[in-house]
């Protein structure tokens, strides 16, 4: 639902929250264009494949927890771990969520321990409402400034050979979605 905010401004009237979906968007953030390839995973197992292969090229996460359901907390903590697992490295551009504020007489999580949680891990922490569209914009831009920060501190082989792979997987999909369609 934090996702669907997002892209489209509204609240669905009906969220499946065991769907993956995956989303593209151009925004302006600090007055630079950024696009966005955004996979909703709604934390299940189920789809471990794409996940992990998402999770293999993605620039950043943004791990959401309800503040409803202390199963979900414990749950974010483990799928930190599932990302540094995949990806070998502890050096990744992240923020931790705890949504549904609008619920607080239904609160499970305080927001101390979603701090705590968010230092622990050395990233940015945002409590939000995706029903009443609640500091979502400032979670998908501030990942995507931890994303340019994180980019802006690498030598500069390194960033020549990431657009480098980066233009290789558009241009292999490319490649294979023309031999699909022509066979």
């Amino acid at each position: 639902a934090m996702t669907m905010q997002f892209i489209s401004h509204r609240f669905p009237d009906y969220h499946d929250p065991t769907i993956e979906d995956a989303y593209k968007t151009q925004v302006r953030i600090d007055d630079e264009p950024a696009y966005l390839d955004i996979l909703d995973t709604a934390g299940q197992a189920e789809f471990t494949a794409m996940r992990d292969q998402y999770m293999r090229g993605g620039e950043g996460f943004i791990i959401c927890y309800s503040i409803t359901d202390r199963q979900s907390f414990q749950e974010a903590a483990e799928f930190k771990e599932l990302i540094y697992r995949v990806r070998h490295t502890y050096d990744i551009p992240l923020v931790l969520v705890g949504n549904k504020i609008d619920l607080e007489e239904f609160r499970q999580v305080s927001t101390e321990e979603g701090m705590s949680l968010a230092r622990e891990y050395s990233c940015s922490f945002f409590e939000t409402s995706a029903a009443l569209r609640f500091y979502i914009d400032d979670v998908f831009h501030g990942l995507v400034r931890e994303i340019r920060r994180k980019e802006s501190s690498l030598p500069m082989v390194e960033k020549k050979m990431k657009r480098k792979d980066s233009l290789w997987r558009k241009l292999k999909g490319s490649l294979k979605k023309k031999k699909e369609s022509t066979t």
